[in-house]
């Protein structure tokens, strides 16, 4: 019995050990996590890049989805994002929660020489669903969205409820936008699941600069 129970505690020695370590290991993690998504905000570039060679994964998600890459843009921290982007180790096409690419956050922004230099990356202009042609689009960002064109990116390209690039531009109200996507074969007529075009929405609109875009008036 001395020795069943000298056995037993032995192992309960271990187990409480082996868990005391496996607790302070998270809590160090989630520390180490903290101060990136800290950094991230504050734009501290050198924290970021220091963390990145001591093995910090720049393909982190933070609490509400967001991968390191897009958090830096949503942050307006876009020397980290540049410091993220250009670590080899980085996934330049990681989606978040809502199934967003770092890609899209730029062309929403309209970040045209960070949008050249992640598709140079290998991020992807096309991609089911809303593209970063949509969200270039809908700002009116004309030279991103002549970018993304040129490097193949589908100018009737459906959206989830079946909007085209065409139709995001037309809600911009930017003609040059509009134009350009035509000119790369943009229908004005697709329609939406709400049977919606982009010449219904242009009309609705009455910008006749950009149903003169349309090639209609």
């Amino acid at each position: 019995m001395y020795y069943m129970n000298k056995g037993f505690i032995l192992r309960k020695a271990m187990l409480t050990a082996t868990l005391a370590i496996a607790v302070s290991a998270c809590a160090a993690n989630a520390g180490s996590s903290s101060g990136l998504w800290n950094d991230i905000k504050n734009n501290r570039t050198s924290e970021v890049t220091q963390a990145l060679s001591q093995g910090t994964d720049p393909n982190a998600v933070n609490e509400n989805g967001e991968p390191a890459l897009i958090q830096a843009i949503r942050d307006q921290s876009m020397e980290v994002f540049d410091a993220l982007a250009a670590n080899p180790k980085t996934d330049v096409n990681a989606v978040n929660r809502t199934g967003e690419t770092p890609l899209m956050y730029l062309a929403i922004i309209g970040d045209l020489p960070r949008a050249q230099k992640l598709v140079a990356r290998g991020a992807k202009v096309n991609r089911l669903g809303w593209t970063p042609l949509h969200y270039a689009a809908s700002k009116g960002h004309t030279d991103v969205v002549k970018f993304l064109l040129g490097k193949g990116a589908y100018p009737n390209a459906p959206a989830p409820d079946g909007s085209s690039p065409l139709l995001m531009a037309v809600t911009s109200k930017n003609a040059d936008t509009v134009r350009a996507l035509v000119a790369a074969g943009a229908d004005p007529r697709a329609i939406n699941q709400k049977n919606v075009s982009a010449l219904d929405m242009a009309r609705k609109l009455g910008n006749a600069d950009v149903l003169s875009a349309l090639g209609t008036k």
